[in-house]
């Protein structure tokens, strides 16, 4: 019996998934792949996927990963290129660049390069994060349309609160970028925008978290999308302990069991990823059952409660998120026993945990 703290990454799903937002989507697709997949494998999961419009990444070094996986699909640098370096990287390696600060613009219009580059052009429509203001955006875009390394431009900006449904901030930020339609191609809309309706009528759509069969739209779970989780997080029961009443629990003798009770210690803990912090509420699922998590999580393991749960042996196997058999337990309802959102959950996962690929 090992330990058995593993990540399984469902390939059928993911493809599920795909089909589900190229149907919603109202024209092309930008599938953000950045920090390793959010967690699921950069390599595998572009492997994993054909006849897709574009890769999205934030760093040169994701960007050089996935083209030695797809020598020929379009690749999109979120953070665009920050020296000549890897100015002349992207040119080499024919990636598209998001341009989004001076900087980069004059990197670009010195250029000794011959060859063309796909720009997306950073509009600020609100986020303040990256991005020109309107008079830099004017400039920038009359510049490059006249520029010789300058192929595509595409003008793209951010949303900040998509993931709120009928969020007015949206729908200003969308008028203020919508200014700008002058005829090039746009891009403006994350997951949650697409998952909502509030995509532009003619754009790509850049789809991250959605891809993975997660809900980043606040209140809502993957399923109610037609969205099914591509990762399923599971350990084994290690140990099995008898408490008394009035004996306590892990690390700080945070719980102390109100009666006699049984429970599992199980093969995970914040040094795998798990988070520390959780409500009360904070639960995982074995033999199909709820098992409530007591005590402070530690850095190896944590314990459950299994006074309820009949007929649990060393070596049972815990699903800690995703689905399992008849057992699901979604990764929203996890996030938010720990305080935390999905993504946070998906990218902490340390190097400890094992990943099994199928489908």
């Amino acid at each position: 019996m090992s330990r058995g703290t593993t990540a399984i990454i469902d390939f059928n799903n993911l493809r599920h998934n795909f089909n589900v937002l190229t149907d919603l989507s109202p024209h092309k697709l930008v599938l953000v792949v950045k920090a390793d997949a959010y967690g699921h494998g950069l390599k595998q999961i572009v492997s994993a996927l054909d006849n897709v419009d574009c890769f999205a990444v934030a760093t040169i070094d994701e960007a050089l990963l996935v083209r030695s996986v797809k020598p020929n699909v379009r690749i999109l640098l979120l953070e665009g290129y920050l020296d000549e370096k890897e100015l002349n990287t992207a040119f080499d390696n024919n990636f598209d660049s998001v341009i989004h600060q001076q900087q980069q613009m004059k990197l670009l219009l010195t250029s000794q390069s011959s060859k063309k580059m796909n720009i997306w052009l950073k509009f600020d429509s609100g986020m303040n994060r990256l991005g020109f203001t309107e008079p830099e955006f004017l400039k920038a875009l009359n510049i490059l349309e006249n520029n010789k390394n300058t192929n595509e431009i595409i003008l793209m900006s951010h949303l900040a609160s998509a993931n709120q449904k009928n969020n007015s901030f949206t729908h200003k930020q969308a008028q203020k970028f919508l200014k700008y339609n002058n005829g090039h191609q746009l891009s403006l809309s994350n997951s949650s925008a697409l998952l909502n309706g509030d995509h532009l009528k003619q754009e790509w759509c850049r789809v991250g978290l959605a891809l993975f069969g997660v809900s980043p739209v606040e209140n809502t779970t993957a399923d109610e999308y037609d969205l099914m989780p591509v990762m399923t997080m599971k350990t084994n029961v290690i140990a099995i302990k008898e408490v008394k009443a009035g004996e306590s629990i892990g690390y700080g003798q945070t719980y102390k069991a109100e009666s006699d009770m049984q429970v599992a210690i199980i093969g995970i803990g914040y040094g795998d990823g798990f988070p520390w912090s959780l409500s009360k509420s904070a639960h995982v699922m074995l033999n199909n059952n709820k098992a409530k998590i007591v005590g402070r999580v530690s850095m190896d393991m944590l314990a459950i409660d299994i006074s309820e749960i009949k007929g649990i042996s060393i070596g049972d196997s815990v699903l800690i998120w995703g689905q399992e058999c008849n057992s699901k337990l979604l990764i929203e309802t996890v996030a938010k026993n720990a305080f935390t959102i999905p993504y946070v959950l998906l990218c902490q996962i340390t190097s400890r945990v094992k990943y099994q690929y199928v489908n």
